[in-house]
């Protein structure tokens, strides 16, 4: 029995280390206002995001259609955004109440993520409404554009309960801030806000 522990610590003690290791290269950013949510897909994400972080007194403008040029404004007025969220998981129903296809939100999202990183703004790539929200074709394309390409990626545990965000995390190197629920989004979000 004792030699069949002693087996056993070396190798969670590695794996234990590797994980340290992981997440300290990996340490969260520090997110600074203002900020604005958008949404790939146009799900209600974006909605239930804001609301969030309202009912936890931070201030965030939710953009639906959110553009590049809309960036390039705020920023030239001296009031540009500091923080760009984006919600992943597709919505047909919101797509055509919003007169877009999967295409161009696509294409949206890339030129608004292109400007974004040209003024510095961090980028959040989220998936926070589940399981539900990663069914088809199009919410797999919403998610690959986004989640890849951003600075921090946020989810709640339902929505990586078969690793697949962590997965990409560890493969591109991103940091990734997993909450148990919704509700635990905006506490987790204003602990890292940079006063």
């Amino acid at each position: 029995m004792i030699s069949f522990l002693r087996r056993l610590f070396i190798p969670i003690c590695l794996i234990i280390l590797c994980t340290m290791a992981f997440s300290e290269q990996l340490a969260l950013p520090n997110i600074k206002l203002p900020m604005v949510v958008t949404t790939c897909g146009q799900s209600p994400g974006a909605l239930k995001f804001r609301l969030i972080c309202q009912r936890s007194t931070i201030q965030c403008d939710q953009q639906d259609l959110l553009t590049a040029e809309v960036l390039r404004k705020k920023a030239a007025s001296g009031e540009g955004y500091k923080t760009l969220v984006i919600t992943t998981g597709t919505s047909l129903k919101g797509m055509g109440a919003a007169g877009v296809d999967i295409n161009s939100e696509i294409k949206r999202i890339k030129e608004i993520m292109e400007e974004a990183r040209k003024q510095g703004i961090l980028i959040i790539g989220a998936h926070i409404e589940g399981m539900a929200r990663r069914v088809d074709e199009t919410d797999a394309k919403s998610i690959e554009t986004v989640i890849p390409n951003c600075d921090l990626i946020l989810v709640i545990q339902e929505s990586n309960s078969d690793g697949f965000f962590t997965k990409i995390s560890q493969e591109k190197q991103i940091p990734i801030l997993e909450v148990k629920d919704v509700f635990d989004i905006g506490p987790a979000i204003k602990a890292l806000i940079q006063q």
